[in-house]
């Protein structure tokens, strides 16, 4: 059991790739995750940071400006929140490296995840990077450079040539390039603390690790999001042997599929009742578990579509958080969580298996209850293409040589016609809701994605159903009437 002694940061993690927050909803959910129990936020821009000059090349058509970015930060500073900027300096750099102009910085030519470290940009543009950043956040305190799975290590030309003349390993090749990260921040900001992503540590032998150099560099976040821990039963031995101080990372979204619309709040407070019994286990290993962050996925990388989106997310935020600050959570927690949401229904922790839209709301409260309806729809929609009738007695053998019965025909048309209202309320529902929590363009991504496919197949099937069933489209719709 955790308390806030033993986890006193907890940063809400905000994904902001490709999907930035309107400033006026963070202005309403930022003093909720105060109230939450959060301390802190760890923002992750991507490319929806205002990069100029030589790096405006990565900056997205619908970045924020400089001067969102202080109100960000004014927003933060109202609400006793901590800011830690996340900018990727190694993997996960496909917002940079697909730009022709820094392609050739990129470990395999095609690939455009990982940067070489043997190029001799690849510090200079990530230090770049940095410095834009740090000069907009100059009160920060700590600082992460990502450096999570970095999968194209060691592969160029560049790299094996130089791992052969220089007796280097794979290993030796990252931690080299992340001391040049780190100190290039020690050497300008002194007073910034780095953090990196453990999981290219996570399963080095101890005397890799005692010869990293980066024990009085960086500080390891320890990522994991599962419910039941996978984690090497040598790794706290391991960091501890190096690093005095670390942090952790739970999920409150975003971790259980890439194209997941709805948040099991149960999955994720089990990863982080786990991480609470973790931490008690371990936390004599070092002088300091610096804190938590729970994180929140939106997309799984760069070109990944959107996953759940933050509103869908927020109830499981708020008693994530609960748990983490009060190390348990009761009946009375819930009812609490419940009560500052405007819960009139009860929280499901398991949306798939809700048969009601609960009533609710808070900010965004709109979204949580689209996404949810979306579920329901997207249910009935796969079972009628599941039915027997599509798959045997509309089979497309049988379509192509007009060979149908309309008694097995006319039931899924008029199905077809009720899960194409539901789609096209939802469509409807979407522009009006949307508008009000992110900026331009993700609306139109979400419907493309999730609404659009269903609605065109859908009407593909009604209108072959038509032509088979009726050859009068007039007599269609007279008919469909009785039907329905």
């Amino acid at each position: 059991m955790a308390d806030q002694d033993t986890l006193p940061s907890r940063l809400v993690h905000l994904d902001l790739k490709g999907a930035p927050l309107c400033l006026s909803y963070l202005e309403k959910v930022l003093p909720l995750f105060r109230t939450f129990g959060a301390t802190g936020l760890l923002i992750e821009y991507e490319d929806t940071f205002p990069y100029h000059d030589d790096l405006k090349t990565i900056r997205a058509p619908h970045a924020y400006s400089e001067d969102n970015i202080k109100d960000i930060l004014k927003l933060a500073e109202d609400n006793n929140l901590e800011v830690i900027p996340l900018v990727q300096t190694f993997g996960h750099l496909e917002f940079v490296l697909k730009h022709q102009q820094f392609a050739a910085l990129r470990e395999i030519k095609k690939y455009p995840m990982a940067l070489c470290p043997s190029h001799h940009d690849s510090v200079t543009i990530v230090c770049k990077m940095i410095d834009q950043v740090i000069k907009l956040h100059p009160q920060v305190k700590h600082f992460h450079i990502g450096c999570d799975e970095v999968y194209h290590l060691g592969l160029c030309e560049a790299c094996t040539q130089r791992m052969i003349k220089e007796y280097l390993t794979k290993d030796q090749l990252f931690f080299e390039h992340v001391r040049n990260v780190a100190k290039h921040i020690k050497a300008h900001y002194d007073s910034i603390t780095v953090i990196i992503w453990d999981d290219m540590l996570r399963y080095s032998e101890m005397s890799i690790i005692l010869n990293c150099g980066l024990g009085d560099l960086v500080e390891p976040m320890v990522w994991h999001y599962l419910p039941k821990f996978i984690l090497p039963a040598s790794l706290w031995d391991n960091l501890s042997a190096v690093f005095p101080n670390i942090w952790i990372a739970s999920a409150f979204k975003g971790a259980t599929g890439p194209k997941s619309v709805i948040t099991n709040i149960l999955y994720h407070l089990d990863n982080n009742n786990s991480w609470l019994d973790t931490v008690q286990l371990v936390k004599r290993k070092f002088k300091n578990i610096k804190g938590i962050a729970v994180t929140g996925w939106q997309r799984y990388d760069h070109y990944a579509i959107l996953c759940e989106l933050l509103p869908q997310g927020l109830p499981s935020l708020a008693i994530c958080l609960k748990a983490i600050q009060q190390g348990t959570l009761g009946p009375n927690d819930i009812g609490q969580v419940a009560k500052e949401l405007k819960f009139l229904t009860p929280i499901p922790f398991n949306p798939f298996i809700s048969p009601e839209i609960p009533i609710c709301e808070f900010p965004g409260s709109e979204i949580y209850q689209l996404t949810i309806e979306y579920v329901h729809t997207e249910a009935a929609y796969n079972e009628l293409f599941a039915l027997d009738g599509m798959t045997a007695w509309m089979h497309e053998y049988n379509v192509q040589r007009k060979f149908i019965n309309p008694v097995h025909v006319e039931p899924l048309l008029g199905r077809a016609i009720s899960i194409l209202d539901s789609y096209h309320s939802l469509d409807k529902k979407i522009q009006a809701t949307f508008r009000h929590v992110f900026v331009d363009g993700v609306e139109e991504e979400w419907r493309a994605c999730f609404i659009t496919p269903s609605i065109q197949r859908l009407e593909a099937f009604m209108e072959k159903a038509r032509s088979l069933l009726y050859s009068d489209p007039e007599t269609a719709l007279c008919e469909e009437m009785n039907v329905e």
